[in-house]
């Protein structure tokens, strides 16, 4: 009776079709699971399992994974990692060029925290809420370093223009509450018209955009924050190493 299906298969299929899944004198042959999803986070967990099950009860069988959902996992998993690494390379990146724009390791060391804070912040709360490290994540995660730095050097940049053109004369307070209320404001303005620009994405249908929208509106904010109020705080604690030969 099997003889006579794996005939009538072989007439009405083409011959590669049963070479596929059986060798020529049938003693070994290709079972295949399929899944009803492409998520590569359910292919990770079919994979533990087969691993675990081949353990735990050894078989004369060789299991392979394979196909769409196998494709996004391995596709997953090296661009994720590239990204980390890129975003690590990227930190590093980020504050030689700061000591190379205001050619002063501690002016770069002061600019780089609310940087530092605001990525910590914000990842998080996204490792806190359970959010896993995914494409959208890895994509902006080189982004947003560009974004959270740009409102901390325009903010030491004129601070200390606001220095050199009082001659130093004005007190540290005074120049700072100018810092905040000039350059400050406009810091601001431009970080609110960002999020605001972005937080249509909130509303969209497609979870990847609303992770976008999500992210960088609440990047575009903290790092003004942090740049407004933080960055005079940190000065003001570090005035005695930061201003001495100034």
């Amino acid at each position: 009776m099997i003889g006579q299906y794996l005939f009538l298969f072989a007439m009405s299929a083409k011959p590669s079709d049963l070479d596929n899944v059986a060798d020529y004198p049938f003693r070994q042959a290709n079972i295949w699971v399929q899944m009803k999803t492409w998520d590569a986070q359910a292919m990770r967990q079919v994979i533990a399992a087969m691993d675990e099950y081949a353990k735990a009860q050894p078989m004369p069988i060789e299991l392979k994974p394979a196909g769409i959902a196998y494709f996004n996992l391995v596709w997953n998993n090296e661009v994720l990692w590239d990204m980390v690494k890129g975003f690590l390379a990227a930190l590093v990146m980020v504050f030689v060029i700061l000591i190379i724009n205001f050619r002063s390791f501690k002016w770069a060391l002061v600019s780089y925290v609310p940087l530092l804070f605001t990525i910590l912040l914000l990842y998080g709360v996204i490792g806190f809420m359970g959010k896993d490290f995914d494409m959208p994540i890895s994509v902006l995660s080189c982004l947003s370093l560009g974004m959270a730095v740009d409102f901390a050097i325009h903010f030491v940049g004129r601070f200390r223009l606001r220095r050199i053109e009082t001659g130093g004369s004005e007190a540290l307070a005074d120049s700072l509450a100018w810092t905040a209320a000039r350059p400050g404001k406009g810091i601001m303005r431009n970080a609110l018209l960002f999020a605001a620009a972005f937080s249509v994405m909130l509303f969209a249908p497609l979870t990847p955009y609303i992770t976008v929208g999500a992210f960088i509106v609440s990047m575009m904010v903290l790092s003004a924050l942090m740049t407004i109020i933080y960055l005079p705080a940190l000065i003001t604690l570090m005035q005695g190493w930061i201003l001495k030969g100034e």
